[in-house]
């Protein structure tokens, strides 16, 4: 079955994104760091999709066992 292997890749998909989220520099001056912050949210945002993804995948899955 193909699902476990999905799960497995939207997990290091959102992983990635996780770690791009955590590795965007935030800058000193409060004029840059807001859009820093603004940055790191959408990253983060879609790192959270992608972990959503892979547990609802790992959810039916295990239903379907």
């Amino acid at each position: 079955m193909v699902i476990p292997y999905l799960s497995i890749a939207t997990s290091f998909v959102a992983a990635g994104l996780g770690i791009r989220a955590a590795t965007i520099p935030i800058r000193d001056s409060i004029d840059d760091m807001m859009p820093d912050i603004g940055r790191q949210g959408k990253w983060a945002s879609w790192a959270a999709v992608a972990a959503g993804v892979s547990v609802v995948l790992q959810s039916l899955d295990r239903l379907w066992q």
